[in-house]
């Protein structure tokens, strides 16, 4: 919540930086850049255009990430994003604002827009600047983020250490630690250093009562038993989980800082996009579904007309799945099996499994079956490529074994995915679980083109009638 505040307050600066930058500059163009026709200033001039620009360019730095975490951005790399950003957005807004423009001639134009560039350019470096000076020296001594170590050995002493020094400068306030149990009491560095706050059953509660803002996971690289019951006690809660790199890590270039004064850890967790990608996503998911429906109309009512006749029941199946946040809502598929299928409780479809009609099986194998889902992809259920959405019967199962699971549930399922390409239809727990690691992955590199090239795949299974 106090990341917010500090993020609406960026946003603010910005805006108020822009609309006065809007009126010095429609002063420069008028007495400075070409002749002045004598006309004095309305109040659209001097009131509703430099709000409407103020508002466009907090918009437009709100949506390449600038206000998503002030706290911890690098300065370096957010000066050269706003650079693009601002050279990128003033073509548009010239491109909109002065199309009929009487600017007398062209090379009074590029002077207009190469002074505008510059002085947008030099108020957004002021923002920055007056952002960083606020969080650096004054934000970090009052806002401090409730930070907690799992581990108790080397690993946890050194990260102990390193936010008890230059930490608590980065927003760090460590209140404590949790004794794993692989750790006897004689292995603890930290005893009488930190104060320990249970043991690892126990995590979960500690988060909730202390309000935890981050956990940070300090033990052995090879310890993968602790670490998934770390994930399985904290996901689902609303918690930042950071794991102490090891060097395997750091060979592979996983490990980012934004600052030299920043710790190195790796960050645990489905991959968080810029606010550009998540609109566009969408915005293609809006169009492309109802497109789709639009054009696909005519097949999909003959292919009502063949379940209809196939065997009795309806024709559209219906049936809860966990969405975004573990929300569930209704998925809608052409009917492939007969009616009353599942009267023995659920169960997943295997090869040759008896409960397919004819017609089923060949919508399965087409994945034409999946048609309708444009409607909840139109609702926002689900968006065209995302982990496919599970019942809650599976997921309890799948959880137990494999608590990172519930990362696919960070993001809106879709219609196709990584695993669905790479894998395909699961069924079993065992073969969800092993589709889950192609999720996992297709979470840390989500991207536009990566979305288009699953949807190339997918429609090619589908031409080739791949599906099981």
């Amino acid at each position: 919540m106090r990341r917010q505040f500090l993020g609406i307050f960026f946003m603010f600066l910005d805006f108020l930086l822009a609309y006065g930058g809007w009126i010095i500059f429609y002063w420069i163009r008028r007495f400075y850049l070409y002749e002045y026709q004598g006309q004095p200033g309305t109040l659209w001039e001097y009131l509703w255009a430099p709000a409407l620009v103020g508002t466009y360019w907090s918009l437009l730095y709100g949506l390449g990430g600038s206000y998503k975490d002030p706290i911890r951005y690098s300065i370096l790399a957010q000066l050269f994003q706003r650079s693009w950003l601002t050279i990128l957005g003033s073509l548009a807004l010239f491109f909109l604002a002065f199309l009929d423009d009487p600017i007398p001639n062209y090379r009074a134009y590029r002077y207009t827009l190469i002074s505008y560039i510059g002085l947008q350019v030099l108020l957004s470096s002021t923002s920055l600047m007056v952002m960083h000076l606020i969080v650096r020296k004054v934000l970090r001594r009052i806002i401090r983020f409730p930070t907690l170590i799992v581990g108790s050995g080397e690993r946890a002493f050194q990260v102990w250490h390193q936010l008890t020094t230059s930490g608590r400068d980065l927003g760090y306030d460590v209140v404590g630690y949790i004794l794993p149990s692989s750790n006897s009491p004689e292995d603890n560095l930290l005893h009488g250093k930190a104060k320990c706050l249970g043991r690892l059953e126990e995590l979960e509660e500690v988060i909730v009562r202390r309000n935890i803002h981050q956990v940070i996971v300090a033990i052995e690289p090879d310890d993968e038993r602790t670490l998934q019951n770390v994930l399985y006690r904290v996901n689902g809660l609303s918690v930042e989980l950071y794991l102490v790199p090891a060097l395997r890590d750091m060979l592979s270039g996983g490990v980012r800082v934004g600052s030299p004064l920043d710790i190195p850890l790796v960050s645990f967790g489905p991959f968080s996009p810029s606010p550009w990608y998540e609109l566009a996503k969408r915005a293609i998911d809006v169009l492309f579904s109802t497109v789709a429906l639009i054009l696909l109309a005519p097949a999909m009512g003959i292919i009502a007309i063949l379940v209809r006749l196939s065997s009795p029941g309806p024709i559209i199946f219906r049936q809860e799945r966990i969405g975004k946040n573990g929300k569930p809502f209704t998925i809608y598929k052409f009917r492939t099996m007969y009616q009353d299928a599942e009267k023995n409780g659920p169960a997943l479809s295997k090869e040759g499994d008896p409960r397919i009609t004819p017609i089923g099986r060949w919508l399965r194998k087409t994945r034409l079956d999946e048609l309708p889902q444009f409607w909840n992809v139109l609702k926002g259920d689900m968006s065209l490529v995302g982990p496919r959405p599970e019942r809650q019967f599976y997921i309890n199962q799948i959880v137990q074994r494999a608590p990172e699971y519930k990362q696919l549930l960070k993001v809106r399922p879709g219609i196709t995915s990584l695993g669905m390409v790479k894998y395909g239809y699961a069924s079993s727990v065992e073969e969800m679980i092993e589709r889950m690691q192609y999720d996992l992955i297709y979470l840390a590199n989500r991207s536009l083109l990566l979305d288009v090239k699953i949807l190339l795949y997918t429609v090619l299974r589908v031409i080739q009638a791949r599906g099981k």
